[in-house]
């Protein structure tokens, strides 16, 4: 199998579940495309103002086609990125000729040619160009381009792909277009002939390489993932951590590290301390069994020495031989000090085959999941590891609190004859938080702006996939779900950050024959009724909020 199926096989294959709704609305708007298509070409005068060319297969009317093409907001393809057609504009173009003619064109032939002309008569009539919504438009007419619209986050991709050399050089002309088809034809080379392989899969693969390869954690090594209770950020910090590390080991299987080995996940609380995080006096049993305080390292400490262990041997290198720093370095050029780098962890590095390469790509991934990251007093956990977040590797190493102490068991690097600790380029620290906890200001600003926010929602479209494959007879829960979500959102004194996720309805322990009634009673009772009673106890408005919120999940 090619590495390019494997990849596929880890982002689409096993994880369909995740992007089953994302598939069946993409199908949905290219699926009525097609019908007017259809239908515009069984007579030669019919244009986008003909009521013949409307049905409930393709769109109601021209507004509804309007409406879905331009949306502003996810049409099936994608979302609109910040692009919007605005009420004037939407005005003016829906009754232009010009417009409507191009428009047609494009729908009856997705060619280059009807792609670029429509793009200028949008410019023109509009006024601006919106290459996101216009490319949105052509993808919504054709699956020979890929449904990453925005040409920046699709030309990541592309030039991941070539330098990764999972699809052959490219010589043509430099434009989203064509560059798209190319890519698509060349993919469906590889995939046509992989399980659960469709055109609709292909091209939503393209955009799970962006988010999860060529842009992995959007260049932000320290993530934060918060929402909800019940939205599954754990689950999803770990699914994220295994399948990076996943596709990296499909191309260096020539590694013997496992999963277990590279990544560990803590538990914040109010008691956790620097101590426990990073390093600190410990009693220990010396050889007459005795207890003796001693340095003890903590969790991050160790996990950075495990994951630097590459770049403090290279650090010495560096300095000594003016080579370039070390995100830029190549196997070849280590490859005159392998003689130096004898340790058995640097021979997958040396055996890769395109020596070019750089060796942090080729180093595996080291992850440690923060849960519950904000209960603990973080400045006090993370002490000065607030300046090695921001200023990672060696050039960001500094002394820690129990510098003095430190020996070659238990430190780092030594700089300057004293041990000194970094933050390695290769760990990825994920934390998750529920936004309901009144604890979340123990993130002061300085450590906010050193992670990247990630907002989990409750996934009506997860549940829905998951009670059909479990039990149909209760997929309603999901609307259910939705409804009191929405009604949870509206009340002035809750909002959207104490919605209920969709984990309080996944796994059900009820017996397969008990009715979809009986399930959503016991859901209600067991699961959600407590938490909802929490969240409003104390607002004089009890009976009122909770009679409201029962009546919308249907009990």
């Amino acid at each position: 199998m090619s590495q390019l199926a494997n990849i596929y096989t880890y982002l689409i294959t096993n994880r369909k579940h995740l992007r089953q709704s994302w598939r069946r609305d993409y199908e949905d708007i290219v699926t009525r495309v097609q019908s007017l298509r259809t239908e515009l070409a069984k007579n030669i005068s019919y244009d986008l103002n003909s009521l013949e060319i409307y049905n409930s297969i393709s769109f109601n009317n021209k507004e509804d086609l309007f409406w879905r093409l331009f949306a502003n907001k996810s049409n099936g393809v994608s979302s609109n990125g910040r692009s919007n057609l605005s009420g004037n504009s939407r005005s003016t173009v829906i009754n232009d000729s010009d417009f409507l003619t191009a428009l047609k064109n494009l729908i009856v032939d997705p060619s280059f040619k009807n792609h670029n002309e429509f793009e200028f008569v949008w410019s023109e009539k509009i006024g601006q160009n919106n290459p996101v919504l216009t490319n949105r438009v052509t993808a919504s007419c054709t699956l020979e381009v890929s449904s990453t619209v925005d040409s920046g986050k699709f030309n990541q991709v592309f030039d991941w792909l070539i330098r990764k050399k999972l699809i052959p050089p490219y010589s043509g002309s430099n434009t989203w277009y064509e560059k798209n088809k190319f890519v698509v034809s060349e993919l469906r080379k590889v995939l046509s002939i992989e399980k659960d392989y469709d055109e609709f899969w292909c091209n939503i693969f393209y955009w799970e390489m962006y988010v999860n390869l060529a842009n992995p954690f959007s260049l932000k090594k320290q993530l934060v993932k918060y929402g909800a209770p019940g939205t599954g950020k754990t689950y999803k910090a770990k699914e994220i951590s295994k399948l990076q590390f996943d596709i990296w080991k499909v191309e260096h299987p020539a590694n013997t590290e496992t999963y277990d080995s590279v990544h560990k996940v803590v538990q914040f609380h109010p008691s956790y301390s620097y101590e426990d995080f990073m390093e600190g006096l410990r009693p220990v049993l010396d050889v007459n069994n005795q207890a003796q305080l001693q340095l003890v390292n903590g969790i991050f400490k160790t996990m950075c020495i495990s994951a630097g262990k590459w770049e403090v041997e290279v650090a010495t290198l560096i300095k000594g031989n003016k080579l370039e720093k070390w995100e830029q370095l190549t196997v070849n050029d280590l490859l005159p000090f392998k003689d130096f780098l004898t340790k058995s962890y640097w021979d997958f590095v040396f055996n890769v085959t395109n020596k070019s390469t750089k060796v942090i790509e080729i180093i595996p991934p080291y992850f440690i999941i923060i849960d519950e990251i904000n209960r603990a007093e973080l400045s006090r956990v993370f002490g000065e590891l607030m300046y090695c977040l921001e200023y990672r590797g060696v050039n960001g190493a500094i002394e820690t609190q129990y510098n003095q102490l430190n020996t070659e068991a238990t430190g780092m690097i030594e700089l300057g004859g004293a041990y000194k600790f970094f933050v390695p380029h290769n760990l990825y620290i994920i934390g998750t938080m529920n936004t309901v906890d009144r604890s979340v200001e123990s993130f002061d600003f300085a450590l906010r702006r050193r992670f990247r926010w990630q907002e989990v929602k409750p996934s009506i479209g997860l549940l829905t996939y998951h009670l059909q494959a479990k039990n149909p007879a209760w997929v309603g829960l999901a609307e259910n779900l939705r409804k009191l979500n929405e009604a949870i959102r509206k009340e002035p004194l809750l909002g959207k950050d104490y919605c209920i996720g969709h984990a309080y309805l996944m796994d059900l322990g009820f017996a397969s024959n008990t009715t979809y009634k009986e399930v959503k009673k016991l859901v209600w009772e067991d699961s959600i009724l407590s938490l909802l009673e929490e969240y409003v106890r104390g607002t004089g408005r009890e009976n009122e909020i909770i009679e409201t919120f029962a009546k919308s999940f249907g009990v």
